[in-house]
């Protein structure tokens, strides 16, 4: 795997965390994009690629362009502390299988980088309350993405997550949150869509995969 972060404490802090995911991994390292680039071309044996958007050049914001266009074959996640909803639609629609926030915690980002490893596509918590969507191709995809023809979730419909991952009947969801049953009802009608799920209990898994019942919890 590779690193590629200009700042020592990034890069030694995500080694320290891939050795969580597999301890006889070899991590590269690089500080700058045109190292980074070069040890990809040297080292055909590089799985993933962990790549930060802000790095040291007059890239002028197309840091992904460059690599992908130089390294094209490379699976690679972007590890950014820039999380608004357009950057990661961009560098989704741009072929990066992830979006990792820096402000994750270190148990949503093993699971993140596991889940890409696994095949899927890590979309960030942040993305899905922007109320934009954010919508790289399914066809592209193997794992998790979001449909399409689904919005990106509401905060009404993220509180109604919330109360799910606490195991709240629909009853409970009702009063709690002072919502009709058939309001209760159409969001988790919503949130299953987002989540490509067809249950109350395949939704907490998929929350749960996506590392996000932490998350979530923590806002309460």
């Amino acid at each position: 795997m590779l690193v590629i972060d200009d700042h020592q404490l990034v890069r030694e802090g995500l080694k320290l965390l891939l050795a969580q995911i597999d301890p006889a991994a070899v991590v590269l390292e690089a500080e700058a994009l045109p190292d980074g680039i070069e040890l990809c071309k040297t080292h055909a044996d590089i799985d993933l690629v962990l790549l930060d958007l802000s790095m040291p050049g007059s890239y002028s914001g197309n840091t992904l362009d460059v690599f992908a266009s130089s390294c094209p074959a490379v699976k690679v996640v972007v590890v950014s502390a820039t999380c608004d909803a357009h950057t990661v639609q961009a560098s989704l629609r741009k072929g990066a299988l992830g979006f990792i926030p820096k402000l994750t915690d270190n148990r949503s980002l093993v699971q993140a980088i596991r889940f890409v490893l696994d095949g899927g596509v890590y979309v960030p918590l942040e993305a899905l309350s922007t109320g934009q969507a954010v919508r790289p191709e399914p066809q592209m995809f193997n794992g998790y993405v979001l449909r399409s023809d689904v919005p990106a979730l509401t905060q009404r419909q993220m509180d109604v997550l919330r109360e799910l991952l606490e195991g709240k009947s629909n009853k409970q969801i009702c009063r709690d949150l002072n919502m009709a049953m058939g309001t209760v009802k159409s969001h988790l009608a919503s949130i299953f869509g987002a989540l490509r799920v067809g249950s109350r209990t395949e939704a907490i898994a998929a929350a749960e995969r996506m590392g996000w019942r932490t998350r979530l919890l923590k806002v309460m």
